[in-house]
């Protein structure tokens, strides 16, 4: 069977690093970028990250120079009618998302697959109407893409069985973990990592902590290795703000505060201490980074989205969390855990799950 195909549409951060990635597995990967000058800077990026990887012994200089090679530009959508897969990295936008597909209707393979990089919006809202419906899906991958092994596997609505079998097949051929999940938003991992650093915002709006103080409590409470305002600065605010916003359909605990929108809008970094102190309110600080999690992943739980201990280990792939949402839950003490849970859910309106305990999973 001869190596698989790949073309990617979008040479930001993430389509970038998925391409360097599988042409460092092996594949032959197109890339498409509006930009003209997209694809000359994705290569221009794998050249340094394999010449760092050849440094530090992860590959060696030839196989760089071999991957390197395997990394073409399309100059047209037309130009990717030979590939297997077809995998979007647009911005993070329904409209947008909609018309890249539709262009791409007419010049894909009959054959072929075609995933979005999308980290909450629905899948099928994405594949609604298009003829190639069933071989749709979501393949959300983790920044930075070319590093963190963990990629979501999002069956949507229409999604045919073979169009799984083969996103699985390239999944192994690229060395990823594949966690399945439920076409919802957020779909698991940003299902619970959104509303916990959203309610980080609203902490810090509330004047309990500043925003390096709640860092600290989260790596020294919850064993994160960075704390949500710095996890933001890494991401970016608008893109933070904006992975927030798309969760709203789930109800009014997921609503993005105020604070987070209006960061989000500046686009600028948050003001953090990687030294501060531990806040004297830490423990009531802690308990609502807690609950902002464990709201959301005992409501997926209920409803399927995802195994809780594939999430679990979700998060510590993706997140670098010394312990997923699950795990915290059943480790953190039952009687504030049950507090904060019903706190935040009076607060924002919010229909409680049904057990404000680790025990319903």
């Amino acid at each position: 069977m001869p190596p698989l195909t790949l073309a990617v549409v979008g040479s930001g951060m993430m389509g970038g690093g998925i391409a360097l990635d599988a042409a460092r597995h092996g594949l032959s990967v197109k890339i498409y970028d509006a930009r003209p000058d997209g694809a000359a800077k994705v290569r221009e990026r794998a050249n340094a990250v394999y010449a760092r990887w050849a440094a530090s012994g992860r590959m060696s200089a030839e196989a760089g120079e071999a991957a390197l090679a395997r990394l073409s530009a399309a100059q047209s959508l037309a130009d990717l009618s030979e590939a297997d897969i077809v995998i979007e990295a647009v911005f993070e936008d329904l409209a947008v998302k909609r018309e890249v597909f539709a262009a791409l209707a007419p010049h894909l393979r009959a054959d072929a697959i075609v995933a979005t990089n999308t980290s909450a919006l629905r899948v099928s809202d994405i594949a609604q109407d298009l003829p190639f419906a069933a071989r749709v899906l979501g393949l959300h991958y983790f920044s930075p893409a070319e590093v963190c092994p963990l990629v979501e596997v999002v069956r949507a609505s229409a999604t045919g069985s073979e169009t799984l079998d083969k996103a699985q097949a390239f999944l192994t051929a690229t060395r990823r973990t594949a966690l399945a999940c439920a076409d919802t938003p957020g779909f698991a991992i940003n299902r619970f990592f959104c509303p916990y650093y959203n309610e980080a915002t609203r902490i810090l709006a509330d004047g309990l902590a500043t925003a390096g103080e709640i860092d600290s409590v989260a790596r020294a409470r919850l064993g994160v290795a960075a704390g949500p305002f710095l996890v933001m600065n890494l991401i970016g605010p608008r893109i933070a703000s904006h992975a927030m916003a798309n969760l709203a359909p789930l109800g009014p605990f997921y609503a993005a505060s105020p604070r987070l929108m209006a960061q989000g809008e500046a686009g600028a970094p948050w003001e953090t201490e990687t030294d501060a102190p531990l806040p004297a309110r830490a423990d009531e600080i802690a308990d609502r980074l807690v609950a902002a999690m464990g709201i959301p992943a005992l409501e997926l739980a209920a409803a399927k989205v995802a195994d809780p201990d594939a999430t679990d280990q979700g998060a510590k792939m993706a997140l670098k969390f010394g312990k997923g949402p699950f795990t915290l839950m059943r480790d953190w003490p039952q009687d504030r855990l049950s507090a904060a849970i019903s706190h935040l859910c009076r607060r924002d309106g919010h229909r409680a799950p049904q057990r404000a305990s680790a025990e319903t999973v």
